[in-house]
């Protein structure tokens, strides 16, 4: 069988999230088509109650349900699966430039594995009055140690780095490395997965030779239970029946038969630049470079400060690093599963109306009347285009919403400008555009773009 998953999200005590109730989620996961969702947050000490009342423990899945009156209600709802992520930080062993911190992701069997999990990283200082606990290291070397006790707790805990190449990711542009090893230490040969993120996919990925033995996963991180957030990234995997340890396993043999990706190009970090959010900048004025473009000083031209590095300047970066120049972008290595680059179906709604708001009553109505035509968004999706046009053609969706997702489909659209510097992409439809060839300075008086040879990136 294949279970769709989303296997990262966040509670209401993570910074920069509202309130969630966990029936919200429920009403959003069905509509999109996951079966398995991550609890977001276990580990600290009020979510962990709340998941505790909120649910009941499937015996024969070990995963969560909802807690209904009726159990036969409640198999027909999403699993939840006890997750949270982590911070670590540690000094860096090979440079001066301080400490780095990573952002982690550790999945669970059961509540008492995490209390043990708890009550080691309390003893260790753990600050848990966030979503996302924080652990202060010494060392590389006390890093790996965390971990490993951690994994020891129980052998069906997993660990998996996460958003692996945003800049609190591994591979980050903050205090960046070019080895997993350089932070993580020798628990990184525990370690089965990777998260791609919001900003690269299995192709940016696969410039990176030592990922090349490890799957990837795709998960939404999602803050919130909104419909542009919740499975905007998932993974799917093939399993015998539904249980976490069959889950586990799926990930640890690369049993994935699909990632559905987040289009990198509308990630928040996928290029290098500037946004006029930075000090220094007047409203409007930006900077954006393609890697063959990027300032080699990363200095901003603007502001004359240190720009956010890109996504896909750090894949080419670690390339270089780890020996693996011959590698393009268009390269996967054999490892690698099918995937597909999606864009969540209430963005492309809204773009098709030209509605400024994904919220508004107009665009829920459009979404909800198509998702009762195909049951789920991944359905949608993973139909057949003339199939899905003919379809909403006989139950007279606006030509206007079936061109927008015919164009999604035929992968005939763009993100301009690309997502840079914590600024999502914006979705331009039936327009094809070349990222490597961006070269912007957007000043509040002028805006000038130039195009340069892409050099050996393609």
């Amino acid at each position: 069988m294949k279970i769709n998953t989303d296997l990262h999200s966040h509670s209401g005590h993570s910074g920069g999230v509202g309130q969630i109730d966990i029936k919200k989620y429920l009403e959003t996961l069905p509509l999109k088509g996951i079966n398995v969702f991550g609890t977001g947050d276990c580990l600290h000490p009020e979510w962990n109650r709340y998941l505790k009342n909120s649910f009941i423990i499937n015996e024969k899945t070990s995963l969560l349900e909802f807690n209904r009156e009726s159990q036969k209600e409640s198999e027909t709802n999403p699993s939840f699966l006890l997750q949270t992520e982590i911070i670590l930080t540690s000094p860096l062993q090979k440079t001066s430039k301080g400490r780095k911190g990573v952002h982690t992701l550790i999945l669970f069997p059961n509540f008492e594995s995490i209390e043990k999990t708890t009550q080691f990283l309390e003893k260790k200082g753990m600050k848990n009055t966030i979503g996302r606990p924080f652990i202060k290291c010494s060392s590389n070397n006390e890093v790996s140690d965390t971990l490993n006790h951690i994994l020891d707790i129980d052998d069906t805990i997993e660990i998996i780095p996460a958003h692996v190449m945003t800049p609190q990711g591994v591979y980050g542009s903050i205090n960046p490395i070019n080895n997993m090893k350089d932070f993580y230490g020798e628990s990184s040969e525990r370690f089965s997965a990777v998260e791609t993120g919001l900003s690269a996919d299995p192709e940016i990925l696969s410039l990176i030779p030592e990922l090349d033995n490890m799957t990837l996963i795709s998960n939404s991180d999602a803050h919130s239970h909104n419909l542009n957030r919740v499975g905007r990234e998932f993974s799917e995997l093939e399993m015998n029946s539904l249980s976490y340890e069959n889950i586990i396993n799926a990930i640890r043999n690369n049993n994935v038969t699909l990632t559905a990706e987040f289009n990198p190009t509308e990630g928040r970090y996928f290029l290098s630049g500037h946004s006029d959010a930075k000090s220094g900048h007047s409203k409007g004025e930006y900077c954006i470079f393609s890697p063959a473009n990027t300032p080699k000083d990363h200095i901003c031209p603007i502001c004359n400060k240190k720009m956010t590095i890109g996504v896909l300047d750090r894949a080419f970066e670690i390339r270089d690093a780890q020996g693996g120049e011959d590698r393009k972008l268009g390269y996967l290595t054999k490892t690698r599963k099918p995937y597909k680059s999606l864009v969540p179906l209430i963005e492309i709604i809204a773009a098709s109306t030209n509605t400024v708001s994904i919220s508004s009553k107009k665009v829920i109505d459009i979404y909800n009347t198509i998702i009762l035509l195909f049951g789920t968004e991944i359905n949608l999706f993973t139909q057949d285009k003339k199939k899905v046009q003919q379809i909403l053609t006989d139950n007279n969706i606006s030509q206007n919403i079936i061109n927008g997702i015919s164009e999604i489909l035929d992968n005939n659209f763009s993100f301009s400008p690309p997502g840079f510097d914590g600024t999502y992409g914006k979705l331009n439809l039936g327009i094809k555009e070349d990222f490597l060839n961006i070269n912007t300075v957007k000043l509040s008086d002028n805006h000038t773009t130039t195009t340069n040879t892409l050099k050996d990136f393609i």
